[in-house]
Parts: structure tokens; C-alpha cells; sequence
């Protein structure tokens, strides 16, 4: 087989190896790493947009502002303020949403390339085959 139709199967297997790794990659990666960080958690005003929180019907805010929510450390009560409460987030479902169109790009170009790589093999054998023994 000449080197020129050696380069399109070697460039396939090159981009195989590449779409590969991509999808590999993004099926393995943890789950638990995308938590928003704890120093940048939102206190409860900034996270009311997000999340609301109810305790016996009334929500979170409500129960703070009336000061009927105690926290009982040790020995006296702590009556909880709007600051003690801090939310974080789990973002995986955002972040995997974000990565599909990549990894739509990098499926294609993974069945692609089998198919061209496939198909230079197929030629590379029936090539041999029809080259005289000498």
C-alpha cells in the first residue's frame, strides 16, 4: 500500500484515539466535585430566586424574621438569624447538561473515524490479497 493512502486510516485512528479519550473522560468524572464551595455559599436572601425552604408551612425566612427558630448549643438557645443559614448547590446537572453538545461533536467524529479506519483496512487487506506472490 503506498503512504498516500496510509495517511487518511492513520489520521482516523488519530482522531479514534482523541474522541476516545473525550468520551471516556466525561463518563468517569465524579459526580461530587461540583458542590458550590463552602466559602461561596449563598446566604438564604441570595439564594431566594433558587430555593425556598418550608418548616411547618411557613417558609425558612418567615420562621427566622419571627424568631421562633432556636439553636440549641450547649447549654442556652441561640435564637438563628438569617446569616446562620448558608445553601450550596450541587451544579453536576448543569455542568453535564453544558458537555453534551461537545461530546455529540466527539461521538460523531468517534463513529466517523471507525468507519474510515474500518474502511482502510478493508482496502489495505484486499490490496495484499490481490498483490502476486512472487
Amino acid at each position: 500500500m503506498d503512504r498516500s493512502r496510509m495517511v487518511l486510516p492513520i489520521l482516523a485512528g488519530v482522531v479514534l484515539l482523541i474522541s476516545a479519550v473525550h468520551i471516556a473522560d466525561y463518563l468517569t468524572k465524579p459526580s461530587d466535585i461540583w458542590w458550590t464551595p463552602r466559602g461561596l455559599s449563598p446566604s438564604l436572601t441570595e439564594a431566594a430566586d433558587r430555593v425556598e425552604v418550608y418548616i411547618d408551612d411557613e417558609r425558612l425566612d418567615e420562621q427566622i424574621e419571627s424568631g421562633r427558630l432556636q439553636l440549641l448549643d450547649g447549654t442556652s438557645p441561640a435564637t438563628i438569624t438569617a446569616s446562620d443559614v448558608q445553601f450550596r448547590f450541587n451544579n453536576w446537572d448543569h455542568v453535564r447538561a453544558q458537555e453534551v453538545p461537545a461530546l455529540l461533536v466527539s461521538a460523531a467524529f468517534f463513529g466517523a473515524s471507525c468507519a474510515v479506519l474500518l474502511f482502510g483496512i478493508a482496502g489495505w487487506i484486499r490490496e495484499r490479497k490481490a498483490q502476486p506472490r512472487t
